[in-house]
């Protein structure tokens, strides 16, 4: 089972990825070294710092070709995501691209059973957060200059793929609600209420939606 979490960078998804995928007891063997970075400055004792485990598109280091599904398909997704996990539980794929072209329409549509996670936070915000804790930097991971080239650009892009991911809420009646690690994840299988009511919530701007593929 694929969890298809989408959101725009600094949208402190990554942070709710952490508790998600605890969550669920997701499958984690994607979070080698080279897939972590902290955000900068590091807080040792935040410990939902940073990007850990794989994120998927151009310059993610995962899925580089994964731009327009239209193009591909779907067992040529599965297989990418196959070669990278390979433990047991729930995967969760992360991406920026889902919101882009009609990428979240193609996994609703290809994907039955599986779930998608929509994450909202103002584009102004999160732009501003990810140019206070990331960079264009060639080191950094993940790589945002295939996809984003610069900052101009990325402001751009920002507000189109935050349009994205709102359109599809809208169209396939998903419910937004303020995030609480308590119950925000409680529909997706394998959710355990005895790990999330240990979670804290630093998060008071950020908005979830999920929903379940329908099976057919």
């Amino acid at each position: 089972m694929n969890i298809w979490f989408c959101g725009v960078p600094g949208s402190k998804w990554s942070g709710i990825d952490i508790q998600l995928r605890k969550v669920v007891g997701a499958d984690t063997t994607d979070e080698t070294p080279d897939r972590t970075q902290y955000h900068r400055p590091r807080n040792a004792t935040d410990t939902n710092n940073g990007h850990r485990g794989s994120y998927w598109g151009p310059g993610m280091g995962c899925g580089e070709d994964w731009v327009d599904f239209n193009f591909v398909e779907p067992h040529k997704l599965q297989d990418d995501i196959d070669n990278v996990f390979s433990g047991t539980g729930p995967r969760v794929v992360k991406s920026h691209f889902f919101a882009r072209h009609f990428n979240l329409d193609y996994l609703y549509n290809h994907f039955p059973g599986d779930y998608i996670v929509l994450c909202y936070r103002e584009p102004q915000k999160s732009f501003a957060w990810w140019s206070e804790v990331m960079c264009f930097d060639e080191s950094h991971y993940p790589d945002y200059r295939p996809g984003y080239r610069d900052y101009n650009r990325m402001w751009e892009i920002l507000w189109q793929e935050s349009s994205k991911i709102t359109d599809f809420a809208m169209r396939k009646d998903m419910q937004w609600e303020l995030y609480n690690p308590q119950n925000t994840f409680k529909d997706i299988k394998g959710f355990d209420k005895s790990v999330a009511k240990y979670m804290d919530n630093k998060w008071n701007d950020v908005y979830i939606a999920t929903c379940k593929i329908p099976e057919f």
